[in-house]
């Protein structure tokens, strides 16, 4: 695995990666290498059969408090001397040009959240603001700590509140109004109404978070591996299915063949038998 500096990765030998924002002195605020260190460890993760979910969290107190505005500003008004670290994008002399780059940039992690086939799994501790909130968003599961806090916070910078993701997620997440008044004013929410209104699965202590994840990862690898491929197959194609049945001929394609795999056998069986499943590794 590469050294990376921004993030830390941990791949558990149970098959949980554990990835986390490693910029603790910033609230893991978003910078050109965090970027591109996240796009470099999910495009590895997308044909890795030994992984098989994903726990998202931040060190220190913090999620991730967004995108890094004093580096950012590098995107509006383009430095004499580029630093050798920073991506060859941003010495687009045309500002537009800079700026549809590194948006290009910071998007693909959220659609790269989705498209890998293991879960991701939000341990949200503190602050999940903007771009932070993003990588909330495209996780399948949301766990939050009792500190957490939420922020639409595009929308406070003089920018469209819809980004990385939110007009997408929010309304399908929470809700048309919610989510509009949510992007519209800023405001913060707190872990307890994030939980009241469905934008997180639970809340547990601070000190617990990242400990009801693994459970929860376990749990999950418990189950037939490609079931859960299939699965999350499925929920990312039918959140915008055309109908019902455009839906269901999708799940019928994904059953026929999970019905054609030794691990149909050992699940029935093992339920039958009252003990834990055995399946076939990829």
């Amino acid at each position: 695995m590469k050294d990376y500096k921004s993030i830390k990765v941990e791949e558990r030998e149970d098959g949980i990666s554990i990835l986390i924002f490693n910029r603790p002195e910033s609230l893991n605020a978003i910078n050109f290498e965090l970027t591109h260190e996240m796009i470099d460890y999910l495009k590895n993760l997308e044909n890795n059969l030994a992984i098989r979910v994903v726990i998202l969290t931040g060190e220190g107190r913090g999620f991730s408090s967004g995108l890094d505005l004093k580096e950012s500003q590098i995107i509006l008004k383009p430095a004499k001397k580029i630093p050798e670290e920073y991506p060859e994008y941003l010495m687009a002399k045309d500002k537009i040009k800079r700026n549809i780059l590194a948006q290009k940039k910071l998007s693909e992690v959220m659609i790269l959240l989705r498209k890998i086939p293991q879960p991701v799994i939000a341990a949200v501790n503190g602050v999940a603001y903007g771009g932070g909130l993003g990588f909330a968003l495209a996780s399948d599961i949301r766990i939050a700590g009792e500190s957490a806090k939420f922020c639409n916070a595009f929308i406070n910078i003089g920018v469209s509140g819809a980004d990385m993701g939110s007009s997408y997620w929010l309304p399908r997440l929470i809700g048309f109004s919610r989510a509009a008044e949510f992007m519209y004013t800023g405001r913060a929410m707190d872990a307890q109404e994030a939980d009241k209104i469905g934008l997180v699965s639970r809340v547990v202590a601070d000190n617990k978070l990242l400990e009801e994840a693994i459970v929860l990862a376990q749990q999950i690898i418990g189950k037939s591996p490609m079931g859960v491929r299939f699965t999350k197959d499925a929920l990312n194609a039918n959140v915008d299915a055309q109908s019902l049945e455009s839906a269901i001929k999708l799940e019928n394609r994904s059953q026929v063949i999970c019905l054609n795999t030794k691990d149909l056998l050992e699940g029935v069986f093992s339920v039958l038998e009252k003990r834990k499943p055995n399946y076939d590794e990829w």
